[in-house]
């Protein structure tokens, strides 16, 4: 985690100083928005197999105790960029899950920074962005099971880091309106098995300086880490998903 924050630090610290010196040469986007999903897949910990982690919007937002969305944007005239994006929520209040024979609780923090460079394709009425780069996954799971043979804590914190190469379509569909199409793949084996992302919805261009965003986003991943049925064995295999709202500031 560390070497990772230090380099979006380094890059964030470059771009800072290529705008003091030539701030022309430069466009930056800063995006919050707030995303409310739903989480839905299968987890294991330790010797605690399959928990269905099936947490709907409403038991989000009930549970919520902190969370932030946030999104930067840095572009050259040259038409290279960097994006940097950070997600994270934070279930304070414990969800519910079958598991046969086994009463489970799991508490979840789900945090997800990505950081990538890309180059930006202009076409008449659109733009087309490829990008590369890196998504790094920090999961705190907490399983409580109580069984006939008694109760079992399990409490594991796992991050890792997928490789990520994906697009960007925005093309204009009236004079204030754009399309956004975006999708990515990641992981190949490198950390997760297999991790993705897609999103597509709407921007409204309210003036030059700022947009509003509506977009319906999902992120999956195939992890898993350690021995099977050991105390080490880790596996989180989930689908977050959901609508997304945002607002655009350009500089």
């Amino acid at each position: 985690m560390r070497p990772l924050l230090a380099s979006l630090s380094l890059m964030a610290l470059s771009v800072l100083s290529a705008v003091e010196a030539r701030s022309d040469d430069w466009n930056f986007i800063i995006a919050p928005y707030a995303l409310m999903p739903n989480i839905s897949g299968d987890a294991s910990v330790g010797r605690v197999d399959n928990v269905d982690v099936d947490v709907s919007t409403s038991d989000i937002l009930d549970s919520l105790d902190l969370g932030a969305m946030l999104q930067l944007e840095a572009r050259h005239s040259s038409n290279f960029g960097a994006m940097v994006n950070y997600a994270f929520m934070d279930l304070g209040q414990r969800v519910d899950g079958p598991l046969g024979y086994a009463h489970v609780k799991a508490d979840i923090f789900q945090g997800i920074l990505e950081g990538f460079g890309s180059y930006r394709f202009t076409f008449e009425k659109s733009t087309l962005d490829a990008y590369a780069g890196a998504r790094w996954w920090d999961i705190n799971l907490g399983v409580d099971a109580d069984t006939p043979f008694g109760s079992r804590d399990y409490n594991r914190d796992e991050d890792w880091v997928d490789p990520v190469l994906g697009a960007r379509w925005l093309p204009r569909i009236a004079e204030q309106w754009r399309l956004l199409i975006q999708g990515d793949v990641g992981g190949f084996g490198a950390a997760s098995q297999f991790s993705w992302c897609a999103q597509a919805g709407v921007l409204w261009d309210v003036t030059e300086m700022t947009s509003v965003t509506i977009l319906y986003k999902a992120l999956g991943v195939d992890y898993h880490s350690g021995p099977g049925h050991t105390p080490g064995y880790f596996e989180y295999d989930t689908i977050t998903q959901g609508p997304l709202v945002g607002v655009v500031f350009r500089l």
